[in-house]
This record gives C-alpha cells, structure tokens and sequence, in this order.
C-alpha cells in the first residue's frame, strides 16, 4: 500500500519533496516571536476587560481564570517557530480547556480564536518533522471533531437550537439542523484554512529556497566565468609578451655578439648589426607600450588621457608579414615565401583573431630559427585549402641548419605556437628534420567571425 506522503506528492508534484526540511528562522527571528506574543498576549487582556464591560455580571467569567486561559492560548506563540508542534498541542489542550461551562466566552473572543489558529498555521508551515505533524494535526482534528459533535448532545444548545432558539426560521432547514450545519463549516473553515496557509506558506518557502540555491549557482558559475576570461586574458598576454620581448631580446642578444666578433675586421657590417639591435630594441618598446595601453585602457580618468594623447598601433597580422621578413633579414636571417592559396588573396582576408594567431606563429618559428639554428637562410610557406574539417590555413617554417650550442630555451615559444593554434581548433607538428634542420608546421581552421562570436 502506497505510503500516503507519497501519493499526495504524486498528485500534487508542486509539493516540496518529502524529506525537504525548512531551514530554522535565525536567533533574531525567534526574539521578535517572544515580542509579538507578549504584545499580542497584553492585546487579548484588554480586549477581554472590553468585552466584560459588555456582558452582564451573573454571566461573566472569573477573572482570573479567564486570564490563565488566555495566557495559555497566547504565551506559547513564543516559541512557535522554535518548537512548532509541540506549541500546537499546548494551544489545542487550551482551546479545549477554554470551551468549558465556565470560561467558554473566553474561547469564543478573537484574540483567542486568532491565537488558536496562529498556531495551526505555525505548525503546519514551519515543522521539520512532517510525519510527527501530520500525525499529531490528525490527533488534534479527530479530538476537536470528537468533542464538537459531543457538545451539542451533551450541552443544552442543541436543544435550545431546537426549541427556544429560533421559534419561526426563515430559512429551508430545520434549525437544529442548521446549527449543527453551520458550526460544522465554520470548523471547517477555521482548521482547514490554518491548514491551508499553512501548505501555501511552506511550498512558497521551499521556492524561495530554490530561487536562492539558483541565484548563487548562478553568481559562482558568472564568477567561474568571469575567472576563465581573466585566465585566458593572461594567457593570452603571457602570449603576447613573449613574442613581442623575448623575441626581440634574443634578436639583440644575437646581432650584439655578431657585432662583438665582427667589429675589427668589418666596421661596416658591425654598424649595419647595431642598427638591426636599435630597430629590434624600438620594435620591442613600441609594441610593449602598446600592449600595455590595451591593459591600461579603463583604469581610470588619467590612464584614459594618456592613452588617448598618445598613439597606439594596431595588433599585428599577416599584413604586416613583409615588415617581419624584412625585420629578420636585418638580423642575419634570410627568408624565402613561398604561398599556396585555393583563393587567390585567401590569406589576406582571415578573421583578425587568426591573422594575429598565424602572424605570431610565423615571427616565433622565425625567431626560433635566429636563436636556435646555425641556418642564415629558411623557407617560409603559406598553405590554405578545404578539407572535410572545413577551410584550413597552414604556416611552415623549414631551415637546414644544426643547432647552436648552448642556446637552449624554456620551451615557452613553442607552447604558445601550441596554445594559439589550439584555440583555433588546430594541430602543430614541430621537431627535426633529416639528416638536418628544423620544421615547424601548424594547421588552423578557419571559422567566420559570426561562428566564432557564437562558439566564445
């Protein structure tokens, strides 16, 4: 037989889960609910002295057993968040100690009415143990319904609803009938609507919970994002810097100890290398600076005026491809292009993000070459095509040289040739040739600028 939580979940699925547990109210939560019972507690004491200016003296209740009722009714409300069914069942002992003969007038007033049900609702909207409420609210509805029934045989309204009570009723039933009628909806009513709010105040709760769980999964994830971008912001920097520094640095380090070794023998070709380190070394501090604007740009007011007083240059690419074969053979290294296109001019029209990515290939396989190799000459070739991937575009660097000694690198270089192609979906072979030289060869596929937009 199917567990009865179980079924009513089923049918209702807008249900919180069976063992969801409403988070308990904070300590300040509870303080307020002693202040407002005691409040609510001197509210019912002076509406109780009212209505006893309204009721004759023969048929007003002792005071101060009207007081202690009152109190019991009110007092737990204290801690009907703290304790919320154990607060109910106090409250219905009181409701049913308040029906009796002598202090049923009491019973019937608002504040206790109104505390009653607060109670109710309280239970069923803030208990942690569903089963113990459901189990303790069908004890309590099962006495309550007990004993009203047994009230109106065992006290004499039912037979003053009968005989004295209403002599000619205008309406269609029986007025013993409608009285039992009558009470038996407002009971109803009065328990079925704490019930109610109750289940209303809980599954809004458990929604509000849901809300606060997703809003924070999604600040972490926007967070995790914004995290992502800042790390590939700096790798794409760290990228960035190496090419633009340590590839003229080592140009300098190289062109200075040929200028060194040639100095006394040919003046001339001395002057000519120290000219190719001014040049590397105003390259390098040109495209630093520019770099470093890009960093600089929204830092603020002041940055924002120096950066717009002076001038910035453009991010390289493959259009600035003669200045970088010329740039090298400045610096010893002879480069031979060689271009393969299935378009005529293909390459000149490749997404700006991958005309810098191949540009920097290029300028790092060159400078690889300059710093690494004994080679004085090298082949720079320049691919494009289609395949079943889509539309690809190729860079090789080829050289014949052995390599120099004592001249090895950190290996930096050769990943960020690894890095750049792999955010364009591409694949990079690098290694020796044989019987001697270098080759680095990398693939990269052409997406348009729209897909690229989608896929970032």
């Amino acid at each position: 037989m199917r567990r009865l939580p179980e079924l009513v979940h089923r049918r209702l699925p807008s249900l919180p889960p069976v063992d969801w547990e409403r988070p308990s109210p904070d300590k300040k939560g509870l303080r307020r609910d002693i202040y407002v019972a005691l409040g609510f507690l001197a509210l019912a004491l002076i509406m109780h002295e009212l209505s006893m200016s309204l009721t004759e003296r023969k048929d007003a209740p002792d005071r101060i057993l009207a007081y202690l009722v009152l109190s019991a009714l009110v007092l737990p409300l204290m801690f009907r968040r703290r304790w919320p069914i154990t607060m109910m069942l106090i409250g219905s002992a009181a409701f049913v100690s308040a029906g009796s003969e002598s202090t049923y007038r009491v019973g019937m007033e608002l504040c206790a009415q109104l505390a009653y049900f607060i109670g109710i609702y309280t239970a069923v909207t803030w208990s942690k143990n569903r089963r113990g409420l459901w189990t303790a609210m069908s004890v309590v509805l099962l006495f309550m319904a007990t004993w009203v029934i047994a009230s109106f045989f065992a006290s004499d309204l039912f037979e003053a609803a009968g005989t004295s009570m209403v002599k000619d009723p205008a309406g269609v039933l029986p007025a013993s009938s409608a009285f039992i009628l009558y009470n038996l909806l407002m009971n109803l009513m009065y328990f079925g609507g704490a019930i109610f709010l109750g289940m209303v105040s809980w599954t809004n709760a458990y929604g509000t919970q849901i809300m606060k769980v997703q809003a924070q999964r999604i600040a972490d994830q926007a967070q995790q994002l914004a995290d992502r971008a800042v790390n590939e912001e700096r790798l794409r920097i760290a990228r960035e810097l190496h090419d633009v520094i340590a590839h003229h640095i080592a140009s300098v380090g190289v062109q200075a100890s040929a200028a060194r070794m040639v100095h006394d023998r040919d003046p001339a070709q001395s002057i000519e290398l120290m000219r190719g380190i001014e040049d590397s070394a105003r390259s390098a501090v040109g495209e630093t600076r520019a770099l470093l604007g890009v960093l600089r740009e929204h830092d603020g007011p002041e940055s924002a005026a120096d950066s717009s007083g002076g001038s910035r240059n453009p991010e390289p690419s493959m259009a600035q491809l003669e200045e970088l074969l010329a740039a090298n053979k400045r610096q010893g290294l002879s480069v031979q292009l060689s271009t393969d296109e299935h378009q005529p001019g293909f390459i000149d029209t490749l997404p700006a993000g991958l005309s810098l990515a191949l540009y920097r290939i290029c300028g790092e396989a060159l400078a690889n070459v300059r710093a690494h190799s004994t080679a004085r000459t090298a082949v720079l070739s320049l691919r494009s095509g289609t395949g079943h991937d889509g539309t690809w575009v190729e860079v090789e660097v080829t050289d014949s040289g052995r390599p120099r000694p004592d001249s090895g690198g950190g290996g930096f270089g050769l990943r960020g040739i690894r890095e750049r192609a792999n955010l364009h979906h591409g694949v990079v072979e690098i290694g020796p040739r044989v019987p001697h030289g270098w080759r680095t060869r990398a693939r990269l596929r052409v997406v348009s600028d729209a897909a690229t937009k989608l896929v970032s």
